[in-house]
């Protein structure tokens, strides 16, 4: 993922730790909430909050 995205793993941990605190936070989480957290490039919060629901780290709210 963070080939495809072009992120330093460093800074995809980081967005990935903040998605998690707020998912567990609210009970589920949704896009529109992902590109408020994290502030980079929509197309690259879209792939990551994709990737996360996929593997089953957040849940869509």
């Amino acid at each position: 993922l963070c080939q495809v995205v072009r992120l330093v793993p460093g800074a995809y941990l980081e967005y990935k730790q903040a998605l998690l605190n707020e998912c567990r936070r609210q009970g589920g989480l949704r896009l529109a909430q992902a590109r408020s957290l994290i502030k980079i490039d929509v197309n690259k919060t879209r792939k990551i909050y994709d990737f996360l629901i996929k593997e089953g780290y957040i849940n869509k709210a």
